[in-house]
């Protein structure tokens, strides 16, 4: 197997490093400021300008970056990539 080239490098150092990151702390933000309109029985989030109370909506603004956290973290965890062979 040859030597990764700089390319391979930084690409695996922006996914896996930088981008990951900003995946958690974004994700976690967002989840964290999302949250209390979910346990507040009157709680409101905004959709397109209006506040909405609808569980569904409140329930996918905690969810998704829940989920946002989970794949920085699956991200921050994977194994460098190197493509086989001089095929790209």
């Amino acid at each position: 197997m040859s030597q990764p080239t700089l390319y391979w490098r930084f690409f695996n150092f922006m996914v896996r490093r930088v981008v990951a990151v900003c995946f958690v702390v974004g994700g976690s933000i967002l989840c964290l400021y999302f949250l209390p309109s979910l346990f507040d029985p009157k709680g409101t989030i905004p959709v397109n300008g209006v506040p909405e109370s609808d569980v569904v909506y409140r329930l996918f603004a905690v969810l998704m970056p829940a989920l946002m956290v989970a794949l920085g973290v699956l991200l921050y965890r994977v194994r460098p990539w190197y493509p086989q062979g001089d095929k790209l």
